[in-house]
Protein backbone atom coordinates (compact mmCIF):
# COMPACT_ATOMS: atom_id res chain seq x y z
CA UNK A 1 0.00 0.00 0.00
CA UNK A 2 1.18 3.25 -0.66
CA UNK A 3 -0.87 5.14 2.34
CA UNK A 4 -1.05 3.27 5.96
CA UNK A 5 -3.96 3.95 7.41
CA UNK A 6 -4.93 2.06 10.18
CA UNK A 7 -8.78 1.54 9.46
CA UNK A 8 -12.07 3.40 9.66
CA UNK A 9 -12.09 6.33 11.81
CA UNK A 10 -16.00 7.63 10.56
CA UNK A 11 -18.77 5.94 8.79
CA UNK A 12 -21.93 8.50 8.30
CA UNK A 13 -25.34 7.30 7.33
CA UNK A 14 -27.71 9.98 6.04
CA UNK A 15 -31.22 9.16 8.18
CA UNK A 16 -34.70 10.50 7.68
CA UNK A 17 -35.46 10.30 11.66
CA UNK A 18 -32.82 11.08 13.91
CA UNK A 19 -35.13 9.67 16.78
CA UNK A 20 -35.96 7.01 15.03
CA UNK A 21 -31.83 6.40 14.42
CA UNK A 22 -31.40 7.18 17.98
CA UNK A 23 -33.38 4.50 19.39
CA UNK A 24 -31.97 2.01 16.78
CA UNK A 25 -28.48 2.29 17.33
CA UNK A 26 -28.11 3.49 20.76
CA UNK A 27 -31.28 2.50 23.13
CA UNK A 28 -31.37 -0.95 20.82
CA UNK A 29 -28.14 -1.87 20.07
CA UNK A 30 -26.25 -0.19 23.06
CA UNK A 31 -23.77 2.10 20.95
CA UNK A 32 -23.24 4.91 23.37
CA UNK A 33 -23.92 8.47 22.00
CA UNK A 34 -20.40 10.57 22.41
CA UNK A 35 -21.29 13.82 20.11
CA UNK A 36 -24.37 15.74 18.90
CA UNK A 37 -24.29 18.70 16.76
CA UNK A 38 -26.69 21.49 15.60
CA UNK A 39 -26.97 22.85 11.81
CA UNK A 40 -26.72 26.58 11.24
CA UNK A 41 -26.07 28.42 7.71
CA UNK A 42 -24.85 25.28 5.59
CA UNK A 43 -22.62 23.91 8.27
CA UNK A 44 -22.88 21.78 11.60
CA UNK A 45 -22.16 23.46 14.55
CA UNK A 46 -21.00 22.76 18.10
CA UNK A 47 -24.75 23.68 19.75
CA UNK A 48 -26.87 20.71 20.21
CA UNK A 49 -30.09 22.48 19.56
CA UNK A 50 -32.04 21.14 16.78
CA UNK A 51 -29.68 18.07 16.18
CA UNK A 52 -28.70 17.50 12.61
CA UNK A 53 -25.21 15.09 13.05
CA UNK A 54 -24.99 12.02 15.82
CA UNK A 55 -21.86 10.56 16.99
CA UNK A 56 -22.14 6.89 17.99
CA UNK A 57 -18.97 4.90 19.14
CA UNK A 58 -18.95 1.64 17.80
CA UNK A 59 -16.01 0.23 18.76
CA UNK A 60 -12.32 -0.28 17.80
CA UNK A 61 -11.07 3.11 16.42
CA UNK A 62 -14.84 3.79 14.69
CA UNK A 63 -18.09 6.02 15.07
CA UNK A 64 -20.58 5.76 13.55
CA UNK A 65 -22.56 9.66 12.70
CA UNK A 66 -26.28 9.69 11.88
CA UNK A 67 -26.70 13.07 9.83
CA UNK A 68 -30.14 14.01 8.32
CA UNK A 69 -30.39 15.39 4.93
CA UNK A 70 -28.82 18.87 4.25
CA UNK A 71 -30.50 21.27 1.51
CA UNK A 72 -27.83 23.54 0.05
CA UNK A 73 -28.58 26.79 -1.71
CA UNK A 74 -27.65 27.73 -4.84
CA UNK A 75 -24.21 29.35 -3.35
CA UNK A 76 -23.38 26.52 -1.51
CA UNK A 77 -23.81 24.36 -4.15
CA UNK A 78 -20.98 26.24 -6.42
CA UNK A 79 -18.67 26.25 -3.78
CA UNK A 80 -19.11 22.86 -3.26
CA UNK A 81 -17.97 22.42 -7.04
CA UNK A 82 -15.00 24.40 -6.20
CA UNK A 83 -11.88 22.14 -5.87
CA UNK A 84 -11.74 21.58 -1.73
CA UNK A 85 -8.29 23.73 -0.99
CA UNK A 86 -10.90 26.42 -1.93
CA UNK A 87 -13.84 25.73 0.00
CA UNK A 88 -15.15 28.92 2.37
CA UNK A 89 -16.61 26.13 4.85
CA UNK A 90 -16.80 22.18 5.01
CA UNK A 91 -19.35 20.20 2.58
CA UNK A 92 -18.21 16.90 3.74
CA UNK A 93 -21.73 15.87 2.26
CA UNK A 94 -20.24 13.99 -1.18
CA UNK A 95 -22.04 11.73 -3.77
CA UNK A 96 -24.79 9.25 -2.66
CA UNK A 97 -23.32 8.81 1.09
CA UNK A 98 -22.51 11.59 2.95
CA UNK A 99 -18.35 10.73 3.58
CA UNK A 100 -16.26 8.41 5.02
CA UNK A 101 -12.99 8.87 7.10
CA UNK A 102 -10.18 6.76 7.42
CA UNK A 103 -7.73 6.28 11.07
CA UNK A 104 -3.86 7.28 10.08
CA UNK A 105 -1.68 7.14 12.44
CA UNK A 106 0.61 11.08 12.82
CA UNK A 107 3.45 9.68 11.54
CA UNK A 108 2.05 8.21 8.20
CA UNK A 109 -0.05 11.86 7.50
CA UNK A 110 2.43 13.75 5.96
CA UNK A 111 3.03 10.08 3.40
CA UNK A 112 -0.26 10.60 2.45
CA UNK A 113 -0.14 14.18 1.78
CA UNK A 114 2.76 13.59 -0.57
CA UNK A 115 1.43 10.29 -2.23
CA UNK A 116 -2.03 12.50 -2.82
CA UNK A 117 -0.12 15.55 -4.14
CA UNK A 118 2.17 13.62 -6.23
CA UNK A 119 -0.88 12.70 -8.14
CA UNK A 120 -2.66 15.74 -8.45
CA UNK A 121 -5.23 15.46 -6.05
CA UNK A 122 -6.80 18.44 -4.98
CA UNK A 123 -7.01 18.31 -0.50
CA UNK A 124 -7.58 20.46 2.39
CA UNK A 125 -6.18 20.17 5.57
CA UNK A 126 -7.19 21.05 9.03
CA UNK A 127 -5.20 20.79 12.08
CA UNK A 128 -6.88 21.38 15.83
CA UNK A 129 -4.91 20.92 18.72
CA UNK A 130 -7.57 19.83 21.76
CA UNK A 131 -6.58 18.95 25.00
CA UNK A 132 -2.43 19.15 24.21
CA UNK A 133 -3.31 16.80 21.65
CA UNK A 134 -2.76 17.77 17.87
CA UNK A 135 -5.43 16.11 15.43
CA UNK A 136 -4.72 16.23 11.62
CA UNK A 137 -7.54 15.93 9.25
CA UNK A 138 -7.16 16.13 5.19
CA UNK A 139 -10.06 15.79 3.28
CA UNK A 140 -10.11 15.01 -0.87
CA UNK A 141 -12.71 13.83 -4.03
CA UNK A 142 -12.78 10.50 -5.29
CA UNK A 143 -13.68 10.22 -8.98
CA UNK A 144 -17.51 9.91 -8.06
CA UNK A 145 -17.25 13.22 -5.95
CA UNK A 146 -17.63 11.07 -2.72
CA UNK A 147 -15.87 13.24 0.08
CA UNK A 148 -12.85 11.08 2.06
CA UNK A 149 -10.90 12.11 4.63
CA UNK A 150 -8.00 10.78 6.34
CA UNK A 151 -8.43 11.45 10.18
CA UNK A 152 -5.38 11.15 13.37
CA UNK A 153 -7.99 10.63 15.79
CA UNK A 154 -8.27 7.47 17.56
CA UNK A 155 -11.83 6.96 18.44
CA UNK A 156 -11.21 4.28 20.87
CA UNK A 157 -9.06 6.23 22.96
CA UNK A 158 -11.44 8.94 22.27
CA UNK A 159 -13.97 7.49 23.63
CA UNK A 160 -12.39 5.84 26.15
CA UNK A 161 -11.24 9.69 27.38
CA UNK A 162 -14.77 10.79 27.20
CA UNK A 163 -15.85 7.95 28.98
CA UNK A 164 -13.16 8.49 31.73
CA UNK A 165 -14.34 12.25 32.35
CA UNK A 166 -17.79 12.31 32.61
CA UNK A 167 -18.91 13.55 29.19
CA UNK A 168 -20.70 10.16 28.37
CA UNK A 169 -22.61 7.87 30.07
Amino acid sequence: MKINVEGVSEIVLEVKSMERAIDFWSNQLGFPIVEQWGYNEGQFDESNENVWATWIYIGGTTRLGLWLPRSFSEKELLEKKKPVSEWEGLFDEGGLHVHFSLHIRQDNFDNAIAVLQDVGIDIKIIEEENDGIKERRLYFKDTEENIVEFYTLDMKNDYQNRLQNGEIK
